[in-house]
This record gives C-alpha cells, sequence and structure tokens, in this order.
C-alpha cells in the first residue's frame, strides 16, 4: 500500500513492480498523478505548479528519467547532452523531434525584478547590477559586503546571519529580508542558518563571481562542479513534469499495479506497532472502504500521517506533528497577448521564472511557461503566465474568492 501518487509514491510503485515480488496499490485523492509536481491543462494551455527543472548529479537518476521520457534529439539527429559514465547497457535516450514523449534540454535564466527593472538572480555584483542601482546605493553595498567578509557574524546562528555574510547588510536588506518574509510568512531572524545552507547551500557573492569567471560551454547536464542554484541547463518534459509521472503512473497500472484515485486516507490501524490497514474515503461521496496490505508506504503530510494512526501515538509525538506548520501556495494563470517586458532584441523576455522583490506587490513569483516548453501553450502567440501567492491556509489570500484572485492577478 503506497499513499500519495507523487514523484515518491510513484517511483516506490513503480521500483518495487520491477523486482517482480510486490503488487503496489496506490492512493491518491486527487483524479490525477503527479502530486506537487503534476500538470494542470486548462483548456491546452499547461501549467507547472511551482515550476520543476530535471537535473541530477547522479547517473542513476538520469537513467531513470531518460528510461521513462528519452532525450529529444536534434534537427541533426544528434544527442543534446552528454554526462558521465553513462550506462552502456541502456537504450540511447533519444527520440525524434516531433515526438511527444521527449525530454527537452533547457536553458535556465531568471531574474528579479526590482524598482521596476530587472536583475540577474543569483545576484551578481557587476557594472550593470551596480549602475541599475545608482551610486549611492552602489557604494553601500560593496561596502558592507566588504565588512561582512572582514567582520562576519559569528556565531551564524540565523538566516540573516548566514545572508548577511554571504551577501553583506545592504544587499540583505535590499533583496532579501522583505522577500524571505514574503516567501516563508516569517523573518528570517526566525528562521535557523540551517535553512539558508540547504536552500542557499554554497551560494554567495565570491562563489557567483569564481563561477561566471570560470564559466564554461557544456553540454554536460550533471554539471557536478556547480553549485545547485548556478545551474544553467535542464531536462524538461515536453508537456511539463506531470507529462513524467502520468507516463509512469500508465506503466505501472500496465504492469499489474493498481492507482486508486479520487481517494483520501482517514485512518491507518496497527497492531503491535505494525500497520494492518487502512480506511480510504472517497473525494466524491464519501463513502468509504478498509484495505489490508503487506507493507505501507506513505508520502502524505507528516501531520497528516500522525492524525489518521490508530492508536493514536503518544501525547509528546502527537504535539509534535500538530506544531509543524505548512506554507500554502497559490497559483494564478493567466493568458496575455504580450508583455511589456522586452529582451533589448525586442523580443518578449526569455526568463523560466522572475522573482518579484517591488514592495507593496503580493505576487512573489512569476512563471512565463512558454519558456519552459514552448509546448505549454496552445497558442504560440499569447504568453501564458503562472503568478504565484505566498500564505497561510484560511489567511485573508487563502480564503479570497476565484473572481477576485483573478483581478488580482490582471491588476
Amino acid at each position: 500500500m503506497i499513499i500519495g501518487a507523487g514523484p515518491a509514491g510513484l517511483t516506490a510503485a513503480y521500483e518495487l513492480l520491477k523486482t517482480g515480488n510486490y503488487i503496489p496499490i496506490v492512493i491518491e485523492k486527487l483524479d490525477i498523478p503527479g502530486g506537487l509536481s503534476r500538470t494542470v491543462n486548462y483548456k491546452g494551455n499547461r501549467m507547472d505548479i511551482g515550476g520543476h527543472r530535471f537535473f541530477s548529479k547522479s547517473n542513476k537518476v538520469l537513467d531513470w528519467w531518460l528510461e521513462i521520457l528519452p532525450l529529444e534529439k536534434s534537427i541533426t539527429g544528434e544527442e543534446k547532452i552528454s554526462y558521465q559514465n553513462k550506462s552502456k547497457n541502456l537504450n540511447p535516450y533519444t527520440a525524434t523531434a516531433s515526438s511527444d514523449e521527449t525530454m527537452l534540454l533547457r536553458n535556465r535564466k531568471s531574474r528579479i525584478y526590482f524598482l521596476k527593472q530587472l536583475f540577474p538572480y543569483p545576484i551578481r555584483l557587476d557594472f550593470y547590477t551596480l549602475k541599475k542601482l545608482g551610486p549611492v546605493l552602489a557604494c553601500k553595498i560593496l561596502g558592507s559586503y566588504f565588512f561582512s567578509m572582514i567582520f562576519p557574524v559569528k556565531p551564524e546562528t540565523t538566516l540573516r546571519d548566514f545572508l548577511k555574510n554571504r551577501f553583506g547588510k545592504a544587499l540583505y536588506r535590499i533583496f532579501f529580508e522583505d522577500y524571505t518574509r514574503k516567501v516563508w510568512g516569517v523573518n528570517a531572524e526566525e528562521i535557523p542558518a540551517e535553512w539558508g545552507k540547504q536552500r542557499i547551500k554554497g551560494v554567495s557573492i565570491s562563489k557567483i563571481i569564481a563561477h561566471s569567471v570560470k564559466r564554461k560551454k557544456t553540454d554536460d547536464i550533471q554539471q557536478k562542479k556547480v553549485e545547485t542554484s548556478l545551474i544553467e541547463k535542464f531536462l524538461y518534459p515536453k508537456y511539463g513534469p506531470g507529462q513524467l509521472w502520468e507516463k509512469v503512473a500508465e506503466m505501472i497500472v500496465s504492469k499489474g499495479g493498481r492507482i486508486i484515485y479520487n481517494h483520501s486516507v482517514v485512518s491507518m490501524s496497527a497492531s503491535d506497532d505494525i500497520i494492518t490497514n487502512i480506511s480510504i474515503k472517497s473525494t466524491h461521496n464519501s463513502e468509504t472502504q478498509i484495505i489490508e496490505g503487506d507493507y505501507f508506504i506513505s508520502t502524505m503530510a507528516i501531520k497528516d500521517l500522525v492524525n489518521a494512526l490508530t492508536p493514536a501515538p503518544s501525547q509528546q509525538l502527537a504535539q509534535i506533528a500538530e506544531g509543524l506548520e505548512y506554507r500554502e501556495f497559490i497559483t494564478i494563470g493567466l493568458l496575455v497577448k504580450d508583455l511589456s517586458l522586452k529582451e533589448p532584441n525586442g523580443n518578449v523576455i526569455s526568463d523560466n521564472w522572475i522573482y518579484i522583490q517591488e514592495k507593496g506587490v503580493k505576487m512573489g513569483r512569476l512563471q512565463i511557461f512558454n519558456n519552459w516548453s514552448p509546448f505549454m501553450v496552445k497558442d504560440e502567440c499569447t504568453v501564458w503566465l503562472g503568478l504565484e501567492y505566498f500564505c497561510q491556509e484560511n489567511d485573508a489570500l487563502w480564503s479570497m474568492p476565484e473572481n477576485e484572485l483573478v483581478k488580482l492577478a490582471e491588476s
């Protein structure tokens, strides 16, 4: 029994089927596989919830993806990527350019929208950035950056300390302070430094400068010596990330597995600390049924998992689970004829996504789905946008009627 038909649940089911020893039954509360990596199709325009880049420094992971969706071929029939030690016992992972079931090789580009201007992301202290900020602000940024290099915050206990030590106090206040509060709903001083080490990893001004100087054109998709935030190439399914997981779901069913959609888990019964069965409820008519299994894998939220256990766990464990906080996320699709933001050559901006750091603007990030894959938009003469907002469950934004959310996006 596998709870959840997201990437983790589907991967587990597929791998178990390959052993020939297990029959996986996957329970999914939605009517579509993929979880947060699903692709929503609205009148032929496809929406990626969050923007999912496919890249890995692991050959095994790359092999797995490309077995499901082979790599596109160029017009000349040549493969568009390479990576070290590619398995020789598998197919060459290439598909014709006209194939629908294929991975595209994409160039990553993202920027920051601030002071009604576009800045590179990750932020760079180069001539063009400093010129846009103006001489006074540029001097403050350079001065505070060198000060942080000489006198770093010690001990480094909060995300604020982490960011100041790598970017300087002035740059932190301009680009990180308000945006952190917008995304996570709390101030940077309330978040541990470990969060920055996990999310931003080794990125700093010095690392960005070094990467720019040493950058070489390469077809190696692994980019093993590149920090994750600086990755410049990635794979992307032709019709969005959900295409990969829809294909995996089809393969699971064809190999004898089962996926039960539109059902949520309401309880998990245990005997002697071993799960014996689960009770699931239809999202359509609230009918429930009990399903037994030999083994259980859960990919549901930890809070929901603990609350579903019967008998209930210890009071301490229940309190810890109940105390877990989840940040909510709203994506609004907006189809437009054109964008006022242009590249120097007059074309629509080529960014995959843009971080919105203007004060007073609720939107946190803007996706341009055309630039993830041109096949995400039905009419190539239109621009398909994903406007992302961060909130808490049941707050004013979360509770806003759909027509008002659309008006907010349009404004």
